[in-house]
């Protein structure tokens, strides 16, 4: 594992996890297209089906939870999407082009990053949810959510090297991980927080966004709960590899 390279790794983690990232990019050209006619008519319905409700004059839980599920189906679209890209280079097939279009010409119009060449996830919906019922059942994951995909749209190679991430940004992510780490949801990848948290706190240290000794205490008792509960993680190795001098 030691001869893995670090941009390799984290494009990996980028996907959803290293097999996934490696699997994809190992796929021959004459793969079935990632998106079907039967996909892309359910994924529609769906959406329309949630944005009514979101949008319309229930109660405040119904339609967080609206928004909450939206942003979650406009992520499993983008993710089908990147691994397109990531395994042959862009987008392949009639349904995925009719669906990429369809989504472009709404309201959930889709983001490529001019720098990675993927599709950006959108904060919007979970924003929206949080700020409808920002302590409902579905905020932790709303939360989480935003964590995760903002973390990994904000770097090409090197997450110490964030693409216009700004103070007030990378505070307000240091709060949502702060608040995810006690929780106990299965739905809430508690590595993936600490791994996040702590890279964020490698951030803060570098661009001195906040106490230096409060950056390095806070990145030691993270590596010693990997240490701990994930001593073989892929995600230790890294934040071991960041934070070396």
């Amino acid at each position: 594992m030691q001869d893995m390279s670090l941009p390799r790794l984290l494009k990996g983690m980028r996907t959803g996890s290293l097999l996934v990232g490696l699997l994809f990019s190992a796929m021959s050209v004459e793969a079935h297209d990632a998106i079907s006619a039967d996909a892309r008519k359910v994924y529609l319905s769906r959406l329309d089906e949630l944005t009514r409700t979101a949008q319309g004059n229930g109660p405040s839980p119904a339609r967080a939870n609206a928004w909450l599920e939206m942003g979650k189906i406009l992520d499993e679209i983008r993710g089908l999407l990147n691994e397109d890209i990531i395994s042959h280079g862009k987008t392949q097939g009639l349904e995925t082009s009719v669906l990429v279009n369809m989504l472009n010409a709404s309201a959930n119009k889709l983001q490529l990053s001019p720098q990675t060449r993927l599709y950006l996830s959108d904060p919007r919906p979970y924003r929206e949810s949080l700020a409808l019922d920002p302590r409902g059942k579905q905020a932790t994951l709303a939360r989480f959510l935003l964590l995760k995909h903002h973390f990994y749209d904000s770097f090409v190679d090197n997450p110490l090297k964030p693409i216009n991430q700004s103070k007030e940004s990378l505070l307000e992510m240091i709060g949502f991980g702060e608040s995810l780490l006690t929780l106990r949801d299965p739905a809430i990848d508690s590595e993936e927080v600490h791994f996040i948290l702590g890279i964020h706190y490698l951030q803060a240290l570098d661009s001195s966004a906040l106490p230096k000794t409060k950056c390095q205490a806070r990145v030691a008792e993270i590596l010693k709960k990997f240490r701990s509960q994930w001593p073989s993680s892929l995600k230790l190795a890294t934040l071991e590899a960041l934070s070396s001098p």
